[in-house]
């Protein structure tokens, strides 16, 4: 990290390499917005990682460091049912604490307005809040700019895997909902899924082209799972700059426990290590996808 003493290590993008990579040169982020809004700016995106307990957090952490990027560390409303919203928390500004390079904590999918605070009390860097009604939005993004945070909100709703099959390109409904809910990066639709095991979905780069042309926000993709990496990177260079990564990762995790538990390991330290190994090799594959390694 350049800098350890000047606090987050995100301070000079990396020189241009042999190839001729120039990359333009970002002031420190003052917030953690700021980190977001810095993706968008240099082409790439942060990868967004859904731990559910110490060794998946750990992989995305280690996937980071290794690869030397700035990354989001994500709890959803799930993950705090299983694990305690509190303990996750804890979880999470540990690792960011002894991090070597900058980890936003990211509640996501909060099912309501008071857990979504909760979170922010907690510590946690920025929230998505499930729905759409600007209101209780800009309260929200209001609380979050008090603890130096961000609001993450849903231009076209997701419940849980499940989309609202309703876009909306009207430009001055875009302003307007960005006005209206205060909120400082914007996840939208354009064609991914939840919960998909299989890489079978394929972006909308014609909508992504034309709302990136309505806003400067940074924009957010969900579901990322279901998309061919190759979509993903180009959809980082384009101006997505937060693209959310779950299923593949636990599949992954998943798979190293087995293979281990069928060799004969009885050690819950040697299957959930395997597992962990085995997700920060995926996490540093989708990382270098996104273009966001070298950044921190």
């Amino acid at each position: 990290m350049r800098g350890a003493d000047q606090g987050a290590g995100y301070l000079d993008p990396p020189s241009p390499d042999q190839s001729g990579d120039a990359r333009v040169t970002l002031v420190s982020p003052a917030t953690s917005a700021d980190v977001i809004r810095a993706a968008r700016a240099g082409g790439y995106a942060l990868a967004a990682f859904n731990a559910v307990n110490l060794e998946t957090a750990q992989a995305i952490v280690r996937a980071a460091e290794a690869v030397r990027a700035p990354v989001i560390l994500q709890f959803s409303q799930n993950a705090a049912r299983h694990g305690g919203l509190a303990q996750l928390a804890a979880l999470g500004q540990s690792l960011k604490a002894e991090a070597s390079v900058p980890v936003l904590l990211h509640f996501d999918h909060a099912e309501s307005e008071d857990a979504a605070l909760e979170a922010l009390r907690l510590g946690f860097d920025g929230v998505m809040l499930e729905g759409d009604d600007p209101i209780t939005l800009r309260r929200l993004a209001d609380a979050a700019h008090a603890a130096g945070g961000y609001l993450e909100a849903e231009y076209e709703v997701v419940i849980k895997g499940e989309r609202s099959g309703e876009r909306h390109d009207d430009p001055a409904q875009l302003s307007a909902f960005i006005r209206d809910s205060g909120c400082d990066i914007l996840a939208i639709d354009l064609g991914s899924a939840h919960k998909q095991e299989s890489k079978n979905a394929h972006l909308d780069l014609g909508r992504l082209h034309t709302l990136t042309g309505l806003t400067a926000l940074p924009l957010v993709l969900h579901g990322a799972s279901s998309v061919p990496e190759t979509e993903l990177a180009q959809a980082a260079r384009a101006g997505v700059a937060k693209i959310n990564l779950a299923t593949d990762l636990t599949l992954t995790f998943t798979a190293a426990v087995r293979e281990s538990l069928n060799a004969g390991a009885k050690d819950p330290r040697q299957y959930l290590g395997a597992g962990r190994d085995a997700m920060q090799a995926r996490a540093e594959t989708y990382i270098r996808a996104l273009g966001a390694a070298g950044w921190a």
